[in-house]
């Protein structure tokens, strides 16, 4: 719910309570910084999210909260059996194959066009028959288009493809039969479907949701690929930090460098030891140094070699994205000199095609050129910014700016500043 959601939520409830409250959205944004509400507000606030208020009682304000039913999620155990049973609770799936196959209310048009453009995979998908060669092609096709989608237009058009793509990918692997190599392959499509998907909550909502993250992590447990689970696990450390949970986002990027440590190709291991000393950075440790230099040597060396049995899906870890986590890092620590140099240098080796990272990374240049003074430079570099947000539908990016925009409060008689807050104001 948003505040104003909630609020008015909490004023009817407490009305049929015969305890009325004038709760306002100021009200709600006020708990949000840290203030407590009275205790007979959190029983109202309990019984408004389905909680028992015993733990009120029982637990201080706002650790209570984390009882709300909609943030739980079940254990399955890590076999394909489990990972079925996780992928289907995560996408909500628990229709019968030609029900789901042929109700147009689930199939996407996107993804109803994709399906029918093969006639052999859609044969194969839609006629009851084992999952063959053609199917297992045509889908992780779609897995690879999707991502490209992610990188050119954010997540805002991923959600609803990723989620029903994976419907249909868990009805495959439920009902019907294939060999043991396409059912690992098969997995590995709904792995990294998923990972896209809670990417993309992330990316529009700014939710890190482990449950989603936790099923692809399952998938790619059952498609026997350790390097994809590490891949996941960097996604969902990043997820972590940037919803300020730092702690636990290093030891998510901890654990997937102790999966491919030595084992994975070295663009994979170069992207870990990125996320491992960004979530370190957020932590102000200094650690995060030795990860940086660790991932520019792998980086340097998958680039001298690029088949080293390295993924398909490791094509985004390139110097454009290595130059900007060692910028982010440097603004981070509070060095915003150097993070202005080195955003630049990111800039200047983007191809075009990762427009949301693009825009990220201006957005946070232009932080560290206002941050030391630079206040024309800033602004400057924030329209860039927005000229590339305009493009795609991202969270990630358009909310960023809006903080840069705040930050300038002070500076807003600047000509340069007043033009910047009127066109974020102008976009909404």
């Amino acid at each position: 719910m948003s505040r104003p959601d909630l609020a008015r939520a909490l004023r009817t409830l407490s009305a049929e309570r015969k305890c009325p409250l004038g709760t306002a959205p100021s009200g709600v944004l006020r708990w949000e910084d840290g203030r407590e509400p009275e205790k007979d507000t959190q029983k109202l606030l309990a019984e408004l999210f389905d909680i028992d208020p015993h733990y009120v009682d029982t637990h201080p304000w706002p650790l209570w909260l984390e009882f709300d039913p909609l943030q739980q999620y079940r254990d399955f155990p890590w076999t394909p059996k489990g990972a079925l049973a996780a992928l289907r609770d995560s996408v909500g799936s628990d229709m019968q194959r030609r029900s789901f196959l042929f109700a147009s209310t689930t199939l996407t048009t996107n993804l109803f066009a994709w399906l029918t453009a093969d006639p052999a995979a859609a044969g194969e998908i839609t006629s009851g028959r084992r999952i063959g060669e053609a199917a297992v092609t045509h889908i992780e096709r779609r897995v690879r288009a999707l991502r490209r989608i992610d990188d050119e237009d954010g997540g805002g058009t991923l959600i609803r493809e990723t989620e029903a793509a994976n419907e249909m990918v868990a009805d495959l692997l439920a009902h019907r039969s294939y060999s043991l190599d396409h059912g690992r392959r098969l997995y590995a499509a709904a792995a990294d479907l998923e990972r896209m998907r809670a990417w993309a909550l992330f990316d529009v909502h700014g939710l890190c949701d482990d449950r989603v993250f936790k099923s692809a992590l399952h998938s790619a447990h059952s498609a026997d690929d350790q390097a994809l689970g590490a891949h996941i696990l960097t996604f969902w450390a990043a997820a972590a930090y940037n919803c300020d949970r730092p702690a636990e986002a290093e030891a998510i990027a901890s654990a997937a460098l102790g999966a491919v440590r030595g084992k994975a190709a070295p663009r994979v291991q170069a992207l870990v030891h990125a996320r491992r000393a960004r979530a370190r950075s957020h932590l102000g440790d200094q650690r995060c140094w030795s990860d940086l230099d660790l991932a520019e040597r792998y980086l340097h060396r998958a680039e001298q070699n690029r088949d080293d049995g390295e993924p398909e899906w490791a094509y985004w870890m390139d110097l454009a994205e290595f130059q900007g986590s060692r910028a982010s890092t440097q603004l981070a620590m509070g060095r915003p000199g150097d993070a202005e140099a080195t955003f630049a240098a990111a800039a200047r080796a983007f191809d075009g095609g990762a427009v949301r990272t693009h825009a990220l990374y201006l957005t946070r240049q232009a932080d560290a050129q206002w941050r030391q003074g630079h206040h024309e430079q800033a602004c400057g570099t924030a329209h860039q910014a927005l000229d590339l947000t305009d493009q795609i539908s991202s969270q990630r990016t358009a909310g960023p700016l809006k903080d840069l925009v705040a930050t300038m409060a002070s500076h807003r008689n600047l000509a340069a500043v007043r033009d910047l807050r009127e066109r974020i104001t102008a976009s909404g």
